[in-house]
């Protein structure tokens, strides 16, 4: 084996390490909260947590484009914000929320984001992932702008 290959492994090894202690102090911290606040976690908490994940990876993944821009950073926060207090708010009257629930929400949440972001800070550029058509085989690639 050369010197690269077990840098990478223990790089990998680290990051492996790194993600396993924060999920422990993740779960510690969450046990901590829910014990002195005497709020249970149930799986909408958990749900809440996973879905607003998922969501926030789609929306900001989807826009590479526009992290240059501060406006954005503060849009999606912003969003957010509203996404976390409006269910905070529906899960603390129902805390029966199923998790299989935030899966509808959360699509329609990720398209309404996107429309969101895209009338407060315009359309995504023309040169960007969203503008781009399939190139056929055999056919040239056209770089002029429609």
């Amino acid at each position: 084996m050369s010197k690269r290959t077990i840098g990478e492994n223990m790089r990998r090894a680290f990051l492996y390490l790194g993600l396993a202690s924060a999920s422990l102090i993740g779960i510690g911290l969450l046990v901590a909260f829910s014990v002195r606040t005497g709020i249970a976690l149930t799986g909408g908490w958990i749900g809440l947590a996973g879905y607003t994940g998922l969501l926030f990876w789609v929306v900001i993944s989807r826009s590479r484009e526009r992290w240059h821009r501060p406006a954005f950073w503060f849009v999606v926060l912003s969003l957010l914000a509203v996404h976390l207090l409006a269910f905070a708010a529906v899960l603390r009257s129902y805390p029966a929320w199923p998790m299989i629930w935030f899966l509808p929400i959360v699509i329609v949440e990720a398209a309404l984001f996107s429309v969101v972001l895209d009338m407060l800070l315009g359309s995504a550029p023309k040169g960007s992932r969203k503008s781009r058509r399939p190139v056929r085989a055999g056919q040239p690639r056209d770089n002029a702008k429609d």
